[in-house]
This record gives structure tokens, sequence and C-alpha cells, in this order.
């Protein structure tokens, strides 16, 4: 391979390295920040829903009796195609409102109900879904929690078609980074390389003069002349001792 062709070869790869890297690099951050563009929509509505059941239980009502709650969690859930399901519970562990009208009075699962103790919001993992906690409180203190289960799919697919878009982008940008580099390479190869080219064609004798300021094809033409006139030394040798032999 031409020096020309290992410099191109050598500019393409290094582009594509660092495309690869930086493209990686975004993926990685892009997953980041839809996690928590997620999370943070989820802390919104599971604020939100905390906010008016305790507001319902500061004003006396039994949570059984808040039944806006119902109609709350159904609306909310048919708003976001990712939300699969709202439960709200009691601090016995059972279903009081839930978007299964089939699960209410059922004890919900106890990883639920393990960390009712903090005052956050913490993540339960399930089968194809994520489900965020959260407790919410009466005058009495703890009276129970509400989970929103979020499917992996959106995110998945989320994540799928941000992936897709930036393997796009990344072609794009690297067909058009490679050819250019490597018009840039050859370019530059060809300027390197124009003096050697010229001091060789000097030294066969195809050049009869070298441009003037090279110091290469300059270096070049007075070797040529150097062989030319030992050439010649030569020739008028051989004639001599032929003249020589001629004359014995």
């Amino acid at each position: 391979m031409t020096f020309v062709g290992r410099l191109a070869l050598f500019v393409a790869a290094a582009l594509l390295a660092t495309l690869l890297v930086v493209a990686t690099g975004a993926f990685f951050a892009s997953q980041k920040v839809t996690a928590d563009i997620e999370r943070a929509r989820v802390s919104h509505l599971l604020g939100s829903l905390r906010s008016a059941t305790e507001a319902n239980l500061a004003i006396g009502l039994a949570l059984d009796q808040v039944s806006s709650l119902q109609a709350r969690i159904e609306r909310e859930t048919a708003a976001d195609a990712a939300v699969q399901a709202i439960d709200v519970f009691n601090a016995q562990g059972r279903s009081v409102y839930s978007t299964d009208r089939g699960a209410v009075g059922e004890e919900v699962p106890p990883a639920w109900t393990t960390q009712m103790r903090d005052d956050g919001i913490w993540t339960v993992p399930g089968r194809g879904e994520t489900v965020y906690v959260t407790r919410f409180d009466n005058d009495l203190g703890f009276a129970g929690g509400i989970a929103v289960s979020v499917s992996d799919d959106a995110r998945a697919n989320r994540n799928e078609r941000m992936l897709v878009d930036l393997a796009w982008r990344t072609l794009a940008v690297g067909g058009a980074g490679i050819l250019a580099a490597g018009l840039l390479a050859f370019a530059f190869g060809a300027l390197m390389t124009r003096p050697f080219g010229n001091a060789a064609r000097i030294l066969r004798g195809e050049a009869a003069s070298a441009p003037a300021g090279r110091g290469l094809e300059q270096l070049a033409q007075q070797t040529r002349r150097t062989w030319t006139r030992s050439e010649e030394r030569i020739d008028a040798g051989l004639k001599q001792l032929e003249a020589l032999d001629d004359g014995i």
C-alpha cells in the first residue's frame, strides 16, 4: 500500500473510532436522561396524587370515602400510555382504589410496603414494568401508599428509536467525515510526495530541469548531471581504448 493510501486509512480509522466513542457516550447519556425524565414525570404524578389524598384525609374523610380518587387515577392512566396501573392502598397493605377494579380489597405485593417508613419515592422491579411507590399520611401519621406501574416496553421502545436515530446520524456524519478525511489525506499525501516524484523523474531523465527553489529536485538534477558526465567520461575512455587497439 502506498504512503497516501496508508495515511488515508489511518485518518479514516481514527475518525471512525472517535465517532463510535462519541456515539456510545451519547447513547448512554441519553438513556440516563430518558430515565431521569421518566422518574421526574412519575414523581410529579405521585406528588399530585399524594397531595390530593392527604387533603381529603385532612378534612376528616376516611380513605375509602375519597371516591374521587378512583376517577382521578383512571384519568391519569388514560392520559399516559406508559402508565399501566395506579393503586392506592391503606396502612394494612390492602388496595382501596385501583385501575384494576378486580384488585380492590386484595393485598398489594409485600415489596411495595417494605420502605413505608421512608418519606420518599422508591422503585420495585416487576415483570416488564417498574413500580414507583410513595406513602401518604393523615393527622395520626402513616395512612397508606400509592403505587404507579410504568411499562418497561415504553422505555425500551424509546431507547430503540434513539439508538436507530443515533446510528443513522453517526453513519451520515461518519461517511461524510471519512470522505472528507480521505480527500484531505490524498491531497496532503500528493503535496508531500510531489518532490520525491519530481526527483524520481529527473533521475530517470524524464524531466529536463528542476523547478526553482526546490532543493530535492535541484539535488536530483545535480545527481543526474553527475551521472551524465560520468557516462560521457566513460564513453570517451572507451573510445580512446578502441583507438589504441586500432593503432596497434
